[in-house]
């Protein structure tokens, strides 16, 4: 079996694109340069031009879609907010308008959305039932994210849309930057601290979207998410504890966050309590359902 995945060089992918090698997948990529001779090969692909190398979908027997410009990093201008969602959406048009054309019906089309879709709910216990928050960008992105995704399932392909939470690792995403102030023993939630972290150690995040290509019963929308989400203030504690610290612990206001963040301060003042419910009636055994337990084990393992 032959998986071809869009966004394979990134955190997730790279851990995917190996655990799938290691399960005895041959694993492709899609790239904007080709290199064939990469750990795993990569196709070319040109949102500009509308190409995707047509070899690349005749090989794939399963697609996963996991391209998109990151969330955080450079200020949430006009442009940077319209990169990041046609980074997600038109990618995700192209390769149902290439489907389509080449009619090539893959067993599987694993398309990832982001716990986003909730918007900011409080305390209040989130599953896939939940409708989308009422504002914001993350929730618009992820609304036409999904959308997209409809136009694979229209061509009678087994579509899933994985709705992923924060992806704990500590070679890249959120946890290095959580965890840089524990090196002098300080640490810090944001704002009042009350925001719930929908969060997911990479190794089980990699899983689920491993189930999502194996199970051919599953489709549809799943959390990717551990079953114990955490308001911010208990995350930044349990880091404490799982990095054995006495560390200072204090508050950094909403509005100092605010001003240095902009618009993206929603990405870390704003959180849901997201249930994994659809994925755990599939039988799906949570390896590090516990976030001490998740923390301390990438730590040692460096993963």
């Amino acid at each position: 079996m032959t998986i071809l995945i869009t966004g394979g060089t990134g955190l997730l992918g790279m851990h995917l694109s190996r655990m799938l090698r290691d399960k005895g997948y041959r694993v492709i990529h899609l790239s904007r340069k080709e290199n064939l001779q990469a750990e795993f090969p990569a196709y070319r692909w040109d949102l500009d031009t509308d190409f995707i190398a047509p070899e690349a979908l005749h090989e794939a027997d399963h697609i996963v879609h996991l391209a998109g410009a990151p969330v955080v990093g450079k200020r949430w201008t006009k442009k940077q907010k319209q990169l990041i969602m046609d980074s997600r959406v038109n990618t995700l048009k192209l390769l149902a308008h290439q489907l389509k054309t080449l009619n090539i019906h893959v067993k599987s089309f694993v398309s990832t959305s982001a716990t986003g879709y909730y918007g900011n709910t409080g305390d209040a216990l989130i599953t896939e039932q939940s409708p989308p928050g009422n504002k914001g960008f993350l929730t618009e992105t992820c609304i036409k994210w999904e959308a997209a995704a409809d136009e694979v399932a229209a061509l009678g392909i087994r579509t899933l849309k994985l709705r992923v939470g924060i992806v704990l690792s500590v070679v890249g995403g959120a946890l290095p930057k959580m965890l840089m102030s524990f090196k002098v023993n300080t640490g810090s939630w944001f704002g009042t601290g009350e925001h719930y972290y929908a969060w997911i150690h990479i190794d089980d995040a990699a899983k689920m979207f491993v189930k999502a290509i194996e199970d051919a019963s599953m489709q549809g929308i799943y959390n990717v998410t551990a079953p114990n989400p955490v308001t911010n203030k208990v995350f930044i504690q349990t880091l404490n504890r799982a990095l054995d610290k006495t560390s200072l612990l204090l508050p950094t206001p909403a509005p100092v966050i605010r001003l240095a963040m902009g618009e993206m301060a929603d990405t870390v003042l704003h959180g849901s309590r997201v249930m994994p419910e659809n994925m755990q009636a599939t039988g799906f055994e949570f390896q590090f359902p516990d976030l001490e337990m998740a923390v301390r084990d990438l730590v040692k393992r460096k993963v």
